[in-house]
Formats: C-alpha cells, structure tokens, sequence
C-alpha cells in the first residue's frame, strides 16, 4: 500500500512539475503569440504521453505485485489445511486408540482394583506421549 502512495506521489509530482516546467520555459521565450501555442500544444503532448507511459507502468506493477501476493496467500492456506487435516487425523488416531486400550484393559482386569486403575493410567499416559513424539 506504502509503495502504491508513492508511485502515485511520483506521477502526480511528474506532471505537476512538467506542466509548471514548460509553461515556465515558454513564458520566458521570446516568441510570438502563435509559436507559444505551438510550443504549448506540443508540451502538453509530451507530459500527457509520459503520463500515460508511467501509469501504464505503475498498472502493470501493481498487477504484478496483486498476483504474486494472492499466490503466496493461497499457497500458505493450502499448507495450512494440509497440516490441520493431518494434526487432526493423528489426533483421531491416537484418541481411538488410547480408548481401545481402555477397553482391553477394563474387559481383564476386576472391578474394584484401585491400584490397577494407577497403572493403567500410567501405560496410557506413556502410550500417548509416546506416539505424540512420532
């Protein structure tokens, strides 16, 4: 946005500073009334072309500048949904895991074992640490 205000800065400095230039040159010339029409007429030519020539040039530069930013925008956000889809499946993964060892651990062992229910936390704890280093 900072570079599109200067580039903008710079063409409105360009032709306020061409127009004020040529009509300042002709003014001063000694010539007649129909020469400084003519060199009027081909001074505002020049500074309407390099006007035309620099805005061309600062459209195709934002054009430029747009569409290398929306490709990096869409390729960050195409990486992003790639790694959240695989964070999550590994979080599914883990998660029907850690319940299926749950399951297999209260179908062998008794009801009211308290110090099992310890150490079935603790190899469920290991177990899930253990996968989120891989």
């Amino acid at each position: 946005m900072a570079a599109e205000k200067r580039n903008k800065d710079l063409l409105v400095g360009a032709v306020i500073g061409g127009v004020l230039g040529a009509v300042t040159a002709l003014l001063f010339a000694p010539k007649s009334g129909r020469e400084l029409r003519a060199d009027l007429k081909e001074g505002y030519h020049q500074v309407s072309e390099k006007t035309q020539q620099i805005a061309g040039d600062v459209a195709e530069k934002s054009k430029r500048i747009v569409s290398a930013v929306s490709e990096k925008a869409q390729t960050a956000a195409e990486s992003i949904g790639r790694t959240t889809s695989e964070v999550a499946g590994k979080a599914k993964l883990a998660a029907a895991q850690v319940g299926q060892e749950v399951k297999s651990w209260r179908s062998s062992k008794p009801e009211n074992g308290t110090d099992d229910v310890a150490a079935a936390e603790a190899s469920i704890a290991a177990t899930t640490v253990e996968r989120e280093e891989h």
